[in-house]
């Protein structure tokens, strides 16, 4: 229960952080509103990996706020990177490809299906 409520907060944190950038970028880009989800993927997956990488050593309790909370309510996408990177390391080619194409193409493939759905609801 513990460790739910660290990621909890750290959750709260990223996702508040996300918002506000949007809310920055929004004045400055109003047409362009994807220039904030760009900012917010660059920016977790920057933090994501210096964080990974070891920039400051970290206990499993500060991994789980820091990682797991903030930097995946911020976005999923740095985990999203992170795994990659992951599987790349590990020499799993062919697990990397299908994992990058089915999150890309099969995010954008379930999107456009609950598009649809909800149009005809």
């Amino acid at each position: 229960m513990k460790e739910i409520l660290i990621v909890g907060l750290g959750g709260f944190l990223g996702s508040s952080g996300r918002y506000s950038l949007y809310l920055l970028t929004a004045k400055t880009f109003a047409e362009k509103t994807y220039l904030s989800t760009l900012a917010v993927n660059l920016i977790g997956c920057l933090v994501i990996g210096l964080l990974s990488g070891g920039l400051v050593k970290i206990n499993q309790q500060s991994s789980l706020f820091l990682i797991t909370g903030l930097c995946g309510g911020f976005t999923t996408y740095s985990t999203f990177a992170l795994d990659g990177i992951r599987l790349l390391k590990a020499g799993l080619i062919a697990q990397f490809i299908l994992y990058s194409s089915l999150s890309l193409i099969g995010g954008l493939l379930v999107c456009l299906t609950g598009l649809y759905i909800a149009s005809k609801a």
